[in-house]
């Protein structure tokens, strides 16, 4: 699987085998500061929830669609702790390859209760990924020490962190938790970590590298 950080919460992924491709919660033009617009192609969209930083579709050019390689399951949550009382439902997406049984999850703006949101079901849904895609800036979804109570819980084999600001690039939005915190208590808790310079990723080379994979968006 190929894995694109376009930028805040948008990723795109690509079957190696059949180039099918899924773009997960694009950003809508000038909806968060330090970022260029979305201008993005792919088979299918998924957004997590419909907040013009996560729901931009129409900036996503839909190409034919074939038969995809992707089973897609998902959870319905809440954006914040208050079961949706302050930001509304939040959809984490569970996406698995047919063919090699390779998991990844985008967990959107994720703000449940971690107890809550970790029942028996969702955990055996949510346990072992290959790769998670986890938000980390909190505010206005998990911040550090949730994401990596999340990370300690579930094991996925590789994160790569989003919804963050970085002091490089990107998410000029000053209530917003730096990557580079995330980072730096990441490895107080003991994950290895590879900042990669570049913004694509193949899944095989990757997993099993370091816990976490920190990509830079291309859109800066």
């Amino acid at each position: 699987m190929q894995i694109k950080y376009v930028g805040h919460s948008c990723f795109k992924i690509s079957d190696s085998e059949t180039a099918y491709s899924i773009v997960f919660d694009p950003y809508a033009d000038a909806a968060v500061p330090g970022y260029t617009n979305v201008r993005e192609s792919a088979n299918e969209v998924l957004c997590s929830h419909q907040h013009d930083d996560h729901n931009a579709v129409e900036c996503v050019t839909i190409e034919p669609n074939t038969d995809s390689p992707f089973e897609i399951d998902w959870i319905d949550t809440y954006h914040d702790p208050e079961k949706g009382a302050l930001r509304g439902e939040n959809r984490i997406y569970i996406v698995t390859n047919k063919k090699t049984g390779e998991k990844l999850i985008h967990f959107g703006d994720i703000g449940e209760v971690l107890d809550v949101l970790l029942t028996d079901e969702n955990l055996a849904k949510l346990k072992d990924a290959d790769l998670a895609l986890i938000p980390c800036g909190g505010v206005f979804t998990y911040d550090i020490d949730e994401a990596l109570e999340l990370i300690s819980r579930t094991t996925p084999k590789l994160v790569i962190p989003m919804h963050a600001r970085s002091e490089k690039s990107g998410y000029d939005y000053p209530v917003i938790d730096t990557r580079e915190n995330f980072f730096k208590a990441a490895k107080d808790k003991g994950y290895s970590l590879i900042i990669d310079e570049g913004s694509l990723a193949d899944s095989e080379q990757a997993i099993g590298k370091s816990d976490i994979l920190a990509l830079e968006p291309t859109n800066i």
